[in-house]
């Protein structure tokens, strides 16, 4: 009896013991794949299973308490051969992942290519089963490798393709990596999987497209992620002759800085490039960090270049060649919808009600309505300028400094006006306005408003009174003790201050 119970002590201690150290082993490359985001392959778990179902054999094998397993010789020794196999290839796969995967790439940033790792696992791994040869089955493993010569050359001949496309594959882990952009053999996409014989791409088109590795080195790789991530892209556009290019370089470099997606560092550039038939052409070229968004952030930047070209009053010109007939029935219509909107948007702004309906009239003639894109700067502080903007449809911040100094203070929305200070006195911007969302605004310049004031010079005190009274108001809306006399006072004041200054600076001062 103590016998048997000696025997069933050593069998639970060896299946203890061996259970153990297969759970340990399997929960270390289960968590390293779990902190790479990688899914366990099928294999693996089939692997494992098999591996300690022939040791829980083998232990069972060698226990005399068990009879019912009983392996003959050479069954014992297939079986310990290939369970200490699977070992070896669980053991290198767990040195494979923290030695290689999580050290050397993930912490040191080695790029090791995954066609080396596999090649260096299956080296290893035919080591290893060479030596379990020779140990455990008894076998001389150099008459398994002396093949006879006939039969290597025949297999290299027949294997000639997939040995090119392994050894390409090779070379090719130096030149490319998964989740590059690439365009190889005249595909473009991104880099799905570099294995032993082919690339697999991903198109824009979601098409995915396998190469032999063979073939890929022997065309030009456009690997658009190295050396860096920072990509260049050039667009052509076209302007008429009237603009002068350094106004339109300058535009063409404010408009491709508001988009999305563009880089600021480096910056976009503008060139004159050719005097075409018909127009100036000039190269811009900006930098974009994420390649996949290509398409998108160079279509808007093509439209932001149009919207600011329409606020600049530049033309993109016809060919020559083209023909212009009548013009459209409902043109008429169209301009005088559009001069009602710009008249009733006039009523509402507070400091032009003393403007008389003649007066308004002449303003909405020389009003224009112009359009912002989200991110484009309207006005910069301290900036000169002499122009009003009036909001008819978006929102826009107000921020105050440059730079890491620079905040957010208030936000503009439908209705609301700003930079009257400039268009009335003609004082830098105290502040810059960049668009929220597409904004749409009335742009009221001082040629605009120099006719009616030159005609009737007490506008310019009417004008004065409401600003300032519309000034003291804003000073004193977070002092709610402020007396209503000393108000009143700093009104008057003021009044007198900004007609004189109005007066001035339209020509009006000495009459």
């Amino acid at each position: 009896m103590d016998e048997e119970i000696k025997l069933l002590h050593d069998l639970l201690l060896k299946l203890g013991v061996t259970l153990t150290l297969a759970a340990v082993l399997f929960g270390v490359y289960y968590f390293m794949s779990r902190k790479r985001a990688k899914k366990v392959p099928g294999y693996f778990f089939a692997t494992y299973v098999i591996t300690l179902s022939l040791y829980v054999l083998l232990i069972l094998n060698e226990s005399d308490l068990v009879e019912a397993v009983d392996l003959w010789e050479g069954a014992y020794l297939w079986t310990k051969f290939a369970a200490y196999l699977g070992t070896a290839f669980y053991l290198l796969k767990a040195a494979d992942l923290l030695l290689v995967e999580d050290y050397l790439v993930a912490k040191k940033g080695i790029h090791i290519p995954e066609l080396i790792r596999l090649l260096l696992l299956f080296t290893a791994l035919a080591g290893a089963a060479l030596m379990f040869l020779r140990t455990v089955m008894g076998i001389n493993v150099v008459a398994l490798v002396a093949i006879p010569t006939a039969a290597t050359a025949v297999i290299g001949f027949a294997l000639q393709d997939t040995l090119k496309r392994f050894f390409a594959g090779l070379m090719l882990g130096k030149l490319i990596r998964v989740g590059d952009w690439v365009c190889v053999a005249g595909k473009e996409g991104r880099v799905l999987k570099v294995d032993l014989g082919h690339v697999t791409i991903l198109t824009r088109d979601d098409d995915q497209v396998t190469i032999p590795n063979n073939v890929v080195v022997q065309q030009d790789i456009l690997n658009y992620s190295k050396p860096t991530t920072n990509h260049a892209r050039t667009t052509l556009v076209e302007a008429a002759y009237g603009a002068p290019p350094t106004q339109v370089q300058t535009i063409l470099i404010e408009a491709a800085k508001a988009v999305p997606g563009v880089l600021p560092d480096p910056g976009p550039e503008a060139f004159v490039v050719a005097f075409k038939d018909s127009a100036v052409q000039y190269r811009l070229k900006f930098w974009i960090k994420d390649y996949a968004r290509m398409q998108d952030v160079e279509g808007q930047v093509l439209a932001y270049v149009w919207y600011a070209f329409q606020r600049h009053g530049i033309e993109i010109p016809y060919p020559q060649r083209t023909i212009h007939m009548t013009k459209a029935p409902d043109e008429t219509s169209l301009q005088t919808s559009k001069r009602e909107r710009i008249l009733k948007a006039l009523r509402r702004i507070e400091f032009l009600s003393v403007l008389g309906p003649e007066e308004l009239d002449v303003v909405a003639g020389e009003a224009k309505i112009q359009v912002y894109l989200p991110g484009e700067v309207v006005v910069r502080q301290g900036d000169a300028g002499t122009e009003f903007f009036f909001i008819l449809e978006g929102d826009a911040e107000v921020r105050r400094g440059e730079g890491e100094t620079g905040a957010t203070v208030a936000a503009l929305n439908s209705v609301q006006f700003f930079g009257e200070m400039a268009l009335l006195t003609g004082e830098p911007r105290s502040a810059t306005i960049v668009a929220k969302t597409r904004l749409e605004v009335l742009v009221i310049s001082k040629e605009a408003l120099a006719r009616p004031i030159m005609i009737n010079p007490v506008l310019a005190e009417r004008i004065g009174g409401i600003l300032a009274e519309r000034k003291v108001e804003m000073a004193t809306h977070q002092d709610r003790a402020a007396h209503r006399g000393e108000q009143a006072h700093d009104i008057a004041a003021q009044t007198k201050t900004l007609g004189s200054r109005i007066r001035k600076f339209f020509g009006t001062a000495a009459r």
